[in-house]
C-alpha cells in the first residue's frame, strides 16, 4: 500500500478482527457448553423428580391399599357359629353321659373321637413353692405361713382333630357393616376380597360377582405376614391390587355356661381367644386416578423439559447478540481510536521528513530537534546521519577531485604550451625542434595517462567495467611485475627482492605445488594491483632502501604482502590514503604520473574480485599492503 498509516490500520483492524472473533468463538463455545451442561443436569433434576414424584403417588396408593387391607385384616374374626357351636356342646354331653352309664357306650366314642373335644377346665397340677431364703447372718428360723392362692382354671389345648373340624365346619369370616368405611380419605380401594381358604371369602358389594384370583404360591409359608402389589384386570377394569397375608387371626370361642353343683346358678359364657388360620385381604383400586396423575405429571415434565430447552437456546441467542454487538462496537472504537493512536505513532516520522528535507547541499547535517526518537527509529537516523556524512565527503571529494584534476592537468598543459612556444620563437635546427617535441610528448604522455585513470574511475562508478574471471598463477604474475619495477627500483637505489613465493612444482609446506598459486581472477586487474603497489613502494621509499614481495597461499585465501623500509603513513591518513588525489607526501607530486589515483583504482580492483587489502604502517619504518584473495 500506499500509505504507512493505512497499511497499519488495514493490519491492526485485521488483527482485531481475527482476535474478536476468536475471542467471541472462544467465549461461545465455553458459554455453549456451561449451558448444554446446566440444561443437562436441569433435565436430569426433572426427570428425577418426575421420577420420585410418579413413585411417589404410586407408593401413595399402595401405601393406602396396604393401610386398609391391614385395617380389614384387622377387622376380621375367625368366629364359631354359635348355634351349631351349641348342637355340638350337646352331643358331647349326651355322649359323655352314655359312656359313663351303658358299657357299649364306647361304640359310639369314635365319633366322638372324631368330632373332638373342646377345651374343659381341669385342675392344674399343684405348684412347688422354691424355699425362702435364710440369710447368714442372722440365726433367726424363719417360720411363715402364707395363705392359700387360688389358681385360675387350666384349659386343655384343642387337639388337631377338634381343630380341623372346627375350621371347616364352625368357622367363617364376619365382619360388622358399620364398620366397613375404610380409612384413606377418599382414596384407596374401590375393590376388597377377603379369603379364608377354603372357598369361604367375603367380597364387598362393588365385586358385583367378580373375584380376585388368589396364587398361594406367591407366599413362602414360612413368614406370618406378607404382601405384595401388582396390576390386574377385574373384569374389563384395570386396578392396582395388594394382596395381604395374615396368619393367626384370633378365633372366639363361645361356650355356655355350667353349674359347678346343681343347686348353683349358671356361670356366665366363657370366651376363650386361640392362635387362628390364615386370611387373605385383596385391596384394589382402579387406575384412572393413578394414570391421571401420572398423566398430569408427565405433562409437567414436558412443559419443564421445553422450558429448559427454550430457554437454553434464548440464552444462547442474546450471548450471540451480545456478543455480535461488543464485537462491533469494540472494533468501531477500536478502530477511530487506532487512527489517532497511529496518527500519534508516526509522529516521529514526520519529524525526520522535516528534518530530511531541510539538508542541502550546503548543510548536510541532520536538524533533528531534542526530543528523542523511538527505538525504532534511532538506527534509521543514525545510518542517515552517516549517509549524510558520506555524502559531504562525497561532494567535498567531488570538489577536492575537479580542483585536483585542474591542478594536475594545469601542469602538463602549462609544460607543454610553454614548450611550443618556445620552439615558435625562432627557427630552431633538427635536433632542436626533436628535443622540444620530445618534451612535448612526455607532457602529453602525462596528461594521457591521468584521463585514462580517470575514466579507469568513472567506469567503476558507473558499474560498466567488467571482471573478466581466468584461472591465473599469481607467482607467475608476480614474477613478470617484479621484472617490469625492477628498473626503476635499480635507477632509484633500492633493492628488490620477492620471498616465500612458491615455485609452480613445491609449496611451502613441502608438498606438491601444482596448483598452489591458481585462483580465478582478472589478470590484467591483478596486475595493475600489483605493479602499483610496487610502484609506491619504490616511490615513497628511502634511497638505499628494499622493497620485499611475498605471495603465499594460507587458510584458502592467498595472499600478497608489500613491504617497503619508506617514510611510513602517518595514523591519521591511513584511512584516506584510498581516495582519490590524496598524497602522504604531497612534496612528492611532481614526479608522479598517478597523481594520486592509483590506490584508489587499486582498492576499486580489489573490492570487484572480492578481497580485501589492509595497512600496516609505522612512520618513519616503512609500510606493508597486504592483499588477501578468495582460492575459488
Amino acid at each position: 500500500m500506499k500509505s504507512i498509516r493505512l497499511s497499519l490500520m488495514v493490519y491492526f483492524l485485521g488483527l482485531l478482527a481475527v482476535a474478536l472473533s476468536a475471542a467471541s468463538l472462544l467465549v461461545y463455545r465455553n458459554a455453549q457448553q456451561t449451558l448444554e451442561a446446566k440444561r443437562r443436569a436441569m433435565e436430569q433434576l426433572v426427570l428425577t423428580q418426575y421420577e420420585d414424584r410418579r413413585r411417589e403417588v404410586e407408593a401413595r396408593l399402595d401405601e393406602t391399599l396396604l393401610f386398609q387391607a391391614q385395617y380389614l385384616a384387622g377387622l376380621v374374626q375367625v368366629q364359631f357359629d354359635r348355634d351349631r357351636a351349641s348342637t355340638i356342646q350337646t352331643l358331647y354331653l349326651l355322649l359323655g353321659a352314655s359312656s359313663l352309664h351303658n358299657p357299649s357306650a364306647y361304640l359310639l366314642e369314635p365319633t366322638w373321637i372324631a368330632e373332638g373335644a373342646p377345651p374343659l377346665p381341669v385342675q392344674p397340677p399343684p405348684r412347688k413353692e422354691p424355699p425362702p431364703a435364710r440369710s447368714d447372718s442372722s440365726h433367726k428360723e424363719a417360720s411363715a405361713s402364707s395363705s392359700p392362692r387360688r389358681t385360675p382354671p387350666w384349659f386343655e389345648p384343642p387337639t388337631p382333630v377338634y381343630l380341623e373340624f372346627r375350621d371347616r365346619l364352625l368357622t367363617g369370616v364376619k365382619l360388622k357393616r358399620d364398620e366397613l368405611v375404610l380409612p384413606g380419605d377418599g382414596e384407596g380401594s374401590d375393590y376388597f376380597q377377603i379369603d379364608n381358604p377354603p372357598g369361604k371369602s367375603y367380597y364387598s358389594p362393588s365385586m358385583a360377582g367378580r373375584i380376585f384370583p388368589l396364587d398361594l404360591n406367591s407366599f413362602s409359608p414360612g413368614q406370618m405376614i406378607q404382601w405384595y402389589f401388582e396390576d390386574s384386570r377385574l373384569g374389563s377394569t384395570s386396578v392396582r391390587r395388594v394382596v395381604f397375608k395374615a396368619s393367626g387371626v384370633d378365633v372366639v370361642t363361645v361356650w355356655p355356661g355350667r353349674r359347678s353343683n346343681r343347686g348353683d346358678p349358671p356361670r356366665p359364657p366363657e370366651t376363650h381367644r386361640f392362635s387362628g388360620p390364615t386370611v387373605y385381604v385383596h385391596c384394589a383400586a382402579e387406575t384412572r386416578k393413578r394414570n391421571a396423575a401420572f398423566a398430569e405429571l408427565t405433562t409437567f415434565r414436558d412443559d419443564e423439559l421445553a422450558k429448559i430447552a427454550g430457554e437454553t437456546r434464548t440464552s444462547l441467542a442474546d450471548l450471540r447478540t451480545w456478543l455480535l454487538v461488543i464485537g462491533i462496537a469494540v472494533f468501531v472504537a477500536t478502530g477511530v481510536g487506532g487512527f489517532w493512536l497511529v496518527r500519534l505513532g508516526l509522529s516521529p516520522l514526520r519529524r525526520m521528513t522535516d528534518a530530511v528535507s531541510r539538508v542541502s547541499a550546503k548543510d548536510f547535517r541532520l536538524p533533528l530537534d531534542e526530543r528523542p526518537l523511538p527505538l525504532e527509529l534511532r538506527p534509521i537516523a543514525q545510518r542517515l546521519t552517516g549517509t549524510l556524512v558520506q555524502l559531504k565527503r562525497a561532494f567535498a571529494r567531488e570538489k577536492q577531485a575537479a580542483a585536483d584534476i585542474s591542478h594536475e592537468l594545469r601542469t602538463p598543459l602549462a609544460a607543454l604550451l610553454t614548450t611550443a612556444e618556445f620552439a615558435l620563437r625562432k627557427p630552431r635546427s633538427p635536433e632542436q625542434y626533436r628535443e622540444l617535441f620530445g618534451d612535448c610528448h612526455a607532457s602529453a604522455k602525462q596528461m594521457n595517462q591521468i584521463v585514462e585513470r580517470l575514466l579507469t574511475l568513472a567506469r567503476l562508478d558507473a558499474g560498466v567495467d567488467r571482471l573478466r574471471a581466468q584461472p591465473v598463477d599469481v607467482a607467475s604474475l608476480a614474477t613478470e611485475c617484479v621484472t617490469l619495477i625492477r628498473p626503476l627500483a635499480e635507477a632509484r637505489g633500492l633493492r628488490l627482492s620477492v620471498k616465500e613465493l612458491p615455485s609452480p612444482l613445491r609449496a611451502l609446506d613441502g608438498t606438491n605445488g601444482d596448483g598452489a598459486c591458481l585462483i580465478e581472477a582478472d589478470p590484467d586487474k591483478l596486475r595493475e594491483v600489483l605493479t602499483n603497489l610496487l610502484h609506491n613502494a619504490i616511490q615513497y621509499n628511502r634511497p638505499g632502501g628494499m622493497v620485499d614481495l611475498r605471495v603465499v597461499r594460507e587458510n584458502g585465501t592467498l595472499e600478497v604482502e608489500v613491504e617497503d623500509t619508506g617514510i611510513g603513513i602517518a595514523p591519521e591518513a591511513r584511512d584516506l590514503i584510498f581516495e582519490r588525489f590524496f598524497r602522504a607526501d604531497p612534496s612528492r607530486g611532481g614526479d608522479d604520473l598517478h597523481a594520486g589515483l592509483g590506490l584508489a583504482i587499486v582498492k576499486e580492483y580489489i573490492d570487484l574480485m572480492g578481497g580485501t587489502i589492509e595497512v600496516e604502517s609505522r612512520e618513519g619504518k616503512g609500510s606493508t599492503f597486504r592483499v588477501s584473495l578468495p582460492v575459488h
